[in-house]
């Protein structure tokens, strides 16, 4: 049998400048490591992009234009007072959780900042060292692959193509300390969570070995591994210690930006700015640069082999190869991914419809609010259909059956939580003045209508969704709080309130499980069990 040559598809530069033969071997060659040369591979065309991709980028633009007729309109045609509030301004009027909204919920104005501090003081909790393991079973390490690739890469895929064969080969070496063995080892730890919340403290504790050189370098690679780090963290319900190294990772993002470097990062630069939203802690600004960096387009990131057809206890480092995925499920995921992009832009320009008068004083801007949720709206009709959600299938939802359905949950639950904090402002405004008009009553309905459709959703998103839990919990209780006030409070006896008292019962049957790793979390839920007792829904 005649053996065919196998063909490299690239040499790297330095090889190909010199005129010899080059193995193709990444991230450098062998002739350029035993020569000690600097080894560069020329950037591979970018694949056209897919329908799904063309249409959430349009989604993205469209934002854009949405925003810029928002502030013109708030300035020309809606008649309003201008001088909107700060997205982190301690107001009543936001339905976030600063001092002024939990004195309207009846909790200490300093309630939020315990929840802070009893999180700094578990800052030690399970830090304890271990040893590296001399060895680590094959499938252990497998299984932690698949189950990251299963429940944690769709929210942030950001991987190099290259990732498996990455991913066995420094596990299978002596786990040097370098950027590259903390990324694979906090991936291992975040896989190991995933598939079993017991495991995973081995591989960590081995990848802070590397904290040092991943602090001093200035890499995709080194912030890539700040924002695993960030995502394990948020796993394990410690949001401090993950917003601590967001904020390193953003800064890292925005050095790399200013060096002339940020084409090297793209599709790092948006990451969990709701635990800043959730918690009083530094801003990092790194939104400043929204503007100026492009969005991904998704068509090179790391794929694990899909479940139908490679079990993970078939795959070895020998026959895994990372490749560019065109099955359906990749293009569920990317969809995802720039729907989940477009709503945090959403999210953070358009915070709140609220104004202030000429003397001062914060108000509701009824026109405002109407704008915003048309722009929401505009958002859910540029959805693609693989990755749309239903909005008002009724209040009674089964579980989902698959990831992408979860997915699909997840936006969904994004949806309603940003049509409350619209709507929100209405309610606090009635509360304030002691009654509503018409209209007010008419914006404090659509709250309502929107925490009847948000329960069922985000109860089901707290349980499946690893990385959020946290700050779905934090979500699940300050709407909560927020919806039983609309339902006692007496201003608002105009108002349609039979629908949202039915379905309180439902928040107080939330079980709340896996929380016991997070003090905060512990309050939150014994908090809100207390205040649905109290009122008669349990």
């Amino acid at each position: 049998m005649v053996k065919t040559r196998k063909r490299l598809t690239l040499a790297c530069d330095t090889c190909r400048s010199r005129r010899v033969k080059c193995d193709g071997q990444r991230p450098c060659c062998a002739p350029c490591s035993i020569r000690g040369l600097d080894c560069f591979y020329q950037q591979l065309p970018e694949s056209p992009a897919t329908k799904v991709e063309t249409e959430l980028v349009n989604v993205n633009l469209r934002l854009d234009y949405l925003t810029t007729l928002l502030s013109r309109q708030s300035h020309a045609g809606l008649q309003e007072p201008t001088s909107a509030l700060g997205s982190h301004e301690d107001s009543p009027f936001r339905l976030l959780a600063t001092n002024s909204i939990m004195r309207v919920f009846g909790l200490d104005d300093n309630y939020a900042q315990r929840l802070v501090q009893l999180e700094r003081a578990n800052l030690l909790v399970g830090t304890t060292t271990h040893p590296r393991t001399s060895f680590i079973p094959h499938q252990q390490i497998t299984d932690a692959l698949a189950a990251f690739s299963d429940r944690i890469h769709s929210y942030y895929p950001i991987l190099p193509l290259d990732f498996s064969e990455l991913y066995f080969s420094t596990l299978s070496d002596s786990l040097a300390p370098s950027c590259v063995t903390c990324l694979v080892l906090v991936v291992a730890a975040i896989g190991c969570v995933a598939h079993n919340p017991t495991t995973g403290s081995h591989f960590f504790e081995t990848a802070l070995a590397s904290l040092p050189v991943v602090l001093a370098e200035c890499t995709v690679t080194s912030i890539q591994c700040l924002i695993f780090l960030s995502i394990y963290y948020c796993c394990i319900l410690k949001p401090c210690q993950a917003h601590d190294c967001c904020l390193i990772a953003s800064f890292k993002i925005q050095n790399l930006f200013k060096s002339g470097l940020q084409n090297a990062g793209n599709d790092n630069s948006q990451k969990q700015s709701e635990l800043s939203v959730q918690l009083d802690v530094a801003k990092s600004t790194i939104w400043s640069l929204d503007e100026y960096i492009p969005l991904p387009t998704c068509q090179r990131t790391w794929q694990f082999p899909s479940p139908q057809t490679t079990s993970p206890a078939a795959v070895s480092p020998a026959s895994i190869h990372s490749t560019d995925s065109t099955s359906t499920t990749a293009d569920q995921a990317r969809s995802f991914f720039l729907a989940e992009i477009a709503m945090r832009r959403m999210l953070h320009r358009c915070n709140s419809a609220v104004t202030r008068t000429a003397d001062g004083r914060p108000t509701y801007a009824p026109g405002i609010a109407l704008e915003l949720e048309r722009q929401l709206d505009e958002w859910y009709d540029y959805l693609p259909g693989n990755i749309r959600f239903a909005k008002e299938p009724g209040p009674s939802q089964q579980p989902y059956a698959g990831r992408i359905e979860s997915l699909s949950n997840f936006l969904n639950v994004q949806y309603y939580c940003c049509k409350l904090s619209i709507y929100w402002p209405a309610a606090f405004q009635a509360i304030q003045d002691g009654g509503a008009s018409i209209q007010l009553l008419d914006h404090v309905q659509r709250f309502i209508d929107a925490y009847v459709q948000l329960l069922p959703r985000i109860a089901l998103a707290v349980d499946d969704c690893l990385v959020y839990k946290w700050t779905l919990s934090v979500s699940l209780f300050t709407t909560t709080m927020a919806a039983l006030r609309v339902a006692e409070a007496p201003c608002f006896g105009g108002a349609s309130r039979g629908q949202l008292r039915e379905c309180l019962p439902s928040a107080a049957a939330v079980e709340w499980r896996g929380v016991e790793g997070s003090p905060s979390l512990e309050e939150l839920r014994q908090t809100l069990s207390a205040r649905l007792g109290e009122a008669g829904y349990r």
